[in-house]
Parts: C-alpha cells; structure tokens; sequence
C-alpha cells in the first residue's frame, strides 16, 4: 500500500573547499571528513497539485512545529550531527505554482563523505535526547516509548519520522546535485473515525439506542522509529523469533485510557466531510499472535434504554413495556438460563430477587452504557497484516449494524484469543492514505 508522505528536501548551503578532486585516471574522489554544511527545506503541496476531494488531514494533523535532523556516517552508523529546527527558524523561499518551499535560515554543519540522513518532525525531547550522540542502531532496533498526547497531541503536534535512510556522499560544492536529498516522512500514528450506516440496523433487544460514541483501546506506547519490514512490520512487542510460540506483549506497553468521541450519525446528518468527524488516533501496533489483549481496536458504547422492564416481586413478576424512561439510567440484566433468555431490570432489587427466584446472575448496566469493539484492518490487503494498525494509514468506519445491548464493560472478551466472526456489530472499513492538506501560503505556528 503506498502511504502519502511529507516530503522533506535536504539542499546543499554554503561550503569551505573545493569540490573534489582527481585520480590518475581523472575520476572523481570524494575527501572524507572535510567540513561543510547543508540547509533544510520543506516543500508543501498547493492547491494546484491536486483535487480536494483527496483531502484527508485537517490543517492541525499537518502542522510542523519542530524539525529534527539527524545525520550518521554510513560505513559505521556512528552519529555525526544533529540540528534542532524550529518552525519560526523557517521562511518561505519560494512559491513555484505547484508547491511553497520553506528553507531553514541556519546551516547544518556536516561533513564529506558518505552519509545516512533522517529527519523526525514534533519529535518529543525525550527522544531527541535518546537519539543525540548514539549509533544509527537506536532508531532500527532500540524501542521508544511516547505517550497518546506525545504522538498526537493538540499543543505538540503529531509525530511523524523518516521512512527510511536517505544514504547520500556529501562534497563540498554548494552546486553539486550530490547534496541534494529527498527525505520522505510519515506520522507514527493512524487514523481513526466511526460513523453509522445511513440504513443502520438495530437488532437485538427491543429498546433506543443513542449516543454512540468511539474510544481507542490498546494504544500502543512502545515502537520503533523507523517502520519495520514489510510485509510483517515487527514492532517491539514482537519476540525475537518471529514463530516463537509464546511471543511477548507486555501489557504495560499498552494505554487503556479511554477518551471517547463522537460517532457521526449518517442517517440525521448526511454523509460527513473531513471536518465533520471527530476522530481519534492509534500508534501503529502490529501482532505476532493477533491476540484480542495485544491489537488495537475501536471500543463502541452507546446508551440504551430497555423497552421492557421486569416489575413486582418474588412469585409475582409482571414484564412492563410502559415504563416512560427517556434518559438512560442504569439498568440490570438477569439470564436464567438460554432457554429462559434475559429480563431487564432498572431496580436492582428487584433484578436480585429475581436472580434468587429463577436463577443467574445480576449484570449492571451503569448509566445504561453498551459496548462493543471494531477491530481494525480486518480486511488488510495483505493477510499478514490483518487486525494490524499501521502507521499514517486512515480507517474509516462505518457502522452498518449493531445487536442491542451488548456488553455491559469495555473490557475485551476472551482476551487470549484472535477476533472472530462478528456478531454483535458489524462494520465496513476502508482504508484511505492521510494525505497532507492541501493550502497555500502555509503558516508554520
């Protein structure tokens, strides 16, 4: 799948000597180690280059606030130098019809020779201090750890990183094209948004649903840099053996704090446009094992209101359907067996009297929450990376229908095991690239 990528350039600035020089045969060498210094610019699309209805970002998913390049001898992956830009050190240098091109006003001091060129924009300091002064292994196999608000944050920006090293042999010429370098970045995180099906289907227990709403669990808080290899993308929770039969995933690397937004009612309010959503993001998380407790998913919740209540007392229990509840309330739900099905209750006394009389037990529904989960890239373009989140990737949910009431906690059911067929919830999902915004004259704030 290709990904839509920030693209940066790295074009060559001032310089202190001579190009290079000549052997016996009147070949071109390159001197090692001599000093000189590159800039950097950013180029961002125009309106012209194409059509809006490819816009998938809004202007703050886009946004540049800091620029991090780090540049390392390629022979030895040792570190050589690392700039820290910020984006009032930026300003426009021209605007040629199709793109604006932004360049840095300070220079990065370097030196000749071979060399691998990475960039990471709204990096977190804890890792550009991690990265500063260590070997170009730390970014392939040393895990970094950043929190929900760190990789997609409102005030920090979202954290995007080079795709792959841009191997390049620096001279020392301002002019030679050989320092001029195209480095290709994509956000850490995908994106995530949900909406209902214009022709919804509510099944299940008669009753009104409303207020749906998304959070993301299992959002992953340990990754690498750079994407692993495809098609796998290993990440850290990976074992070292890719068919070890007891893979690791830690369940400390994982934040399960859910924060819920709104689920966009197709039906009421027509198909959305890009700033109708209200979406939630999720750290690229690949699976070894594809285990519930270890892959990203869309955790679903809703309010329900039970159209018939069980009333009365032991011996004597009537069902009501004319109880005149509008706002959601906690209800309690009592299961005696298969055959007998379940009864709804909105006192628990009751639902415990009942339980004692006829059997099962008492499942509280607290301020009538519902919950179900849509788990993502279920239809993966490669098979191998089914229910796998990947990074910059858009999924966009729509849900086309949905069992009453469902569980009654967010917890994960069967957490040992992979997803299976759904049957409480069905969503379609499309995966779409997070393409930049497209804007003219781009502020960097």
């Amino acid at each position: 799948m290709k990904t839509n990528y920030f693209v940066i350039a790295a074009l060559a600035a001032t310089t202190l000597f001579a190009s290079c020089d000549k052997n016996n045969d009147g070949i071109d060498v390159i001197d090692e180690g001599k000093t000189t210094s590159m800039k950097v610019s950013i180029n961002f699309p125009r309106a012209e280059t194409r059509a809006t209805s490819d816009l998938n970002a809004t202007q703050n998913e886009a946004e540049v606030k800091t620029v991090d390049v780090f540049i390392y001898y390629t022979n030895s992956g040792a570190f050589g130098t690392h700039k820290h830009l910020a984006a009032g050190d930026f300003t426009e240098a021209s605007s040629n019809g199709t793109a604006d091109i932004y360049t840095v006003n300070s220079k990065i001091q370097t030196t000749t020779g071979a060399k691998s060129v990475f960039a990471g924009i709204n990096l977190p300091q804890t890792v550009v201090d991690a990265l500063k002064n260590k070997p170009m292994s730390e970014l392939i196999s040393t895990a970094q750890t950043m929190s929900r608000t760190e990789m997609a944050g409102s005030t920090t920006g979202f954290v995007m990183f080079s795709t792959e090293a841009v191997n390049a042999v620096f001279v020392e010429s301002e002019t030679d094209p050989a320092n001029s370098i195209t480095l290709r970045c994509q956000r850490l995180v995908a994106k995530v948004t949900v909406e209902t099906s214009e022709t919804l289907d509510v099944a299940g227990v008669p009753g009104t649903l409303g207020n749906l709403q998304f959070a993301i669990s299992n959002f992953n808080t340990k990754l690498f840099l750079l994407q692993g290899e495809a098609p796998l993308h290993k990440d850290p929770n990976w074992s070292k053996d890719v068919y070890d039969a007891n893979p690791i995933a830690a369940a400390a690397d994982f934040n399960n704090d859910l924060v819920y937004a709104n689920i966009w009612n197709c039906k009421d309010n027509g198909a959305p446009a890009i700033s109708d959503y209200s979406p939630l993001y999720a750290a690229e998380n690949t699976s070894e094992a594809k285990r519930k407790k270890e892959i990203t998913r869309a955790t679903v919740r809703a309010t329900f209101i039970p159209r018939d209540i069980t009333e009365g007392t032991t011996g004597n229990f009537t069902v009501n359907d004319g109880h005149g509840i509008t706002s959601p309330q906690t209800f309690y739900a009592v299961t005696p067996s298969v055959e007998a099905g379940t009864s709804y209750f909105f006192s628990s006394t009751i639902a415990g009297a009942f339980a004692t009389e006829k059997g099962g037990t008492v499942v509280t529904y607290t301020g009538g929450y519902c919950y179900w989960d849509i788990f993502l890239n279920k239809n993966a373009p490669n098979a191998l990376n089914r229910w796998d989140v990947l990074r910059n990737d858009f999924y966009k949910c729509n849900i086309t229908r949905i069992v009453a009431p469902g569980r009654n906690t967010p917890d994960v059911p069967d957490p040992e095991v992979t997803p299976d067929v759904e049957t409480n919830i069905t969503a379609d999902i499309q995966i779409l690239f997070w393409h930049t915004p497209i804007e003219s004259n781009y502020i960097l704030e």
